[in-house]
């Protein structure tokens, strides 16, 4: 579950430092700092890497299945909407 909650949680400090920026900013990208948000990214990659480990994932197969899902929703024009099956 530590794992679970650590990558929600590294999630959730790029999703404030955007938000911080969309208000305090005016959404000026030119204005995010690039450095701390690669190291909250690796972070998030970090608990991705050790999530998939411990789940017995390999992650080159999680990203394969994520890039063929993503192509066949693109080849039945189904990339917008919401919703896992589209």
């Amino acid at each position: 579950m530590h794992l679970v909650l650590g990558l929600v949680g590294e999630a959730g400090e790029i999703a404030e430092k955007v938000k911080k920026l969309v208000r305090d900013k005016h959404s000026d990208v030119a204005q995010l700092d690039r450095d701390d948000m690669a190291a909250e990214l690796g972070d998030v990659l970090w608990y991705s890497a050790v999530l998939a480990n411990f789940l017995d994932l390999s992650l080159n197969d999680v990203a394969q299945r994520n890039v063929d899902k993503l192509a066949d929703r693109q080849r039945r024009n189904a990339l917008g909407g919401s919703g896992d099956n589209r």
